[in-house]
């Protein structure tokens, strides 16, 4: 009854434990399905718990222009297990008659990319974790003589005594990360979904936007905004609430190294204007009156 978890008396009480086990259960595909799709660090991850905990609905989840082709076209999606959202198998993918509905958000450069940069800080196969430090790098070498890798160690240590080093780090590698997320709505999301999200303005009074298209319909929405999330899409999802799940920086290992981080990065303005110049921020943020890109010319 507990599995895949050790069984023991608090399994059958214990709110959380109980919380998992629903989560991970088995349960059968429907006609209606979804595909939670958008770069990272948007609390994405909460919402394919919020359909699956309370609305008993099984997201597939994916950051990828190639996963997601793989679910449109009703094939395996060769995703992990844990970012899959336990939509694991090919009849869980698209198929004819099902109705296709795709969940998306955005969210401000100006929060996103620090934290974006945290997450893959030690991940040799992200830019933000290729080797060597603090010089810009295009892809990950082995340490020469003399070198070693970063560590959980060295980021904590650094974010207690040399925030500065990792502001450098992360300012040699933000502009190529930036160049790939710039037109992602466009090349990413649409070269995969042939939606256009960007076709009319982001509803900024009602936080979202629902995008109709000939296969599948998409609702748009922004990180910021994730406390009314829960009204949002209970509305199209009976049942859905937003769980009690924290992804934040402020949960992680590295939380107090990143909240010095952000305590002593100033933004230039060159990083600025080409955040500024991104699909995200003038579509999602410009018109905000507290969007840094608002009065930017």
């Amino acid at each position: 009854m507990c599995a895949p978890f050790a069984c023991f008396s608090s399994c059958l009480t214990n709110e959380n434990y109980l919380e998992m086990i629903k989560y991970w259960e088995p349960s059968r595909p429907g006609k209606r399905k979804i595909m939670v799709f958008q770069y990272g660090k948007v609390a994405s991850t909460a919402i394919v718990k919020g359909l699956k905990l309370f609305a008993n609905l099984t997201a597939a989840h994916v950051h990828a222009k190639s996963h997601a082709k793989q679910w449109l076209q009703g094939a395996h999606v060769d995703l992990p297990v844990l970012q899959q959202g336990f939509a694991l198998s090919q009849e869980w993918s698209l198929n004819p008659g099902d109705e296709c509905f795709i969940i998306t958000a955005a969210r401000s450069h100006f929060s996103r990319d620090p934290s974006e940069y945290f997450e893959n800080v030690l991940m040799e196969n992200h830019p933000y974790g290729y080797h060597p430090r603090g010089v810009e790098r295009f892809s990950d070498r082995a340490p020469r003589n003399g070198e070693r890798r970063w560590t959980m160690e060295d980021i904590v240590y650094m974010g207690q005594h040399n925030a500065e080093a990792l502001i450098k780090d992360f300012r040699a590698q933000h502009k190529q990360v930036l160049a790939f997320y710039a037109k992602w709505f466009s090349r990413e999301f649409r070269g995969a979904t042939s939606l256009n999200v960007l076709s009319e303005p982001f509803d900024l009074q009602n936080r979202f936007s629902l995008i109709q298209g000939k296969q599948c319909s998409a609702l748009v929405l922004r990180s910021e905004d994730s406390e009314s999330w829960g009204e949002i899409l209970s509305k199209i999802f009976p049942g859905f609430k937003m769980p009690v799940f924290s992804n934040s920086g402020k949960t992680k290992w590295y939380s107090e190294a990143y909240k010095a981080f952000k305590g002593n990065l100033t933004w230039t303005r060159t990083e600025i204007q080409a955040m500024c110049r991104t699909e995200t921020e003038r579509h999602f943020y410009k018109a905000d009156a507290t969007s840094p890109c608002r009065d930017l010319h």
